[in-house]
C-alpha cells in the first residue's frame, strides 16, 4: 500500500521475505544445537528485548528530532482529490 502500486508492493515484500530467509533457515537448523542454559538465556531476554523495541518505536513514531532515532521525513505528498458534487 505504501508504494501505490501492487507490483512494486508485491516486489518489496518479495525483497523482504528474501532478505529474511538466510536468518530464518540458520535459526531453523541450528537452534537444535544450542543448549538448554542459552536457550534459557535467550527467553529471559526476550521481554526486554521486545520492550526496548516497543520505546523506540513509539519514540520515532512522536517524530521528536532526536538524532539516529527521529526519521527525517518527507514532505506530505498532496494526492489530487476529485470531488463530485
Amino acid at each position: 500500500m505504501a508504494t501505490y502500486h501492487p507490483l512494486e508492493g508485491a516486489a518489496y515484500m518479495a525483497a523482504f521475505g528474501l532478505g529474511t530467509l538466510p536468518l530464518m533457515i540458520g535459526l531453523t537448523t541450528l537452534g537444535p544445537l544450542l543448549t538448554p542454559a542459552l536457550r534459557a538465556r535467550f527467553r529471559a531476554a526476550v521481554p526486554y528485548v521486545v520492550g526496548v523495541m516497543g520505546v523506540v518505536l513509539i519514540l520515532r513514531g512522536l517524530d521528536l528530532g532526536i538524532p539516529y532515532l527521529s526519521p527525517v521525513l518527507p514532505e506530505t505528498v498532496q494526492a489530487e482529490v476529485e470531488v463530485c458534487h
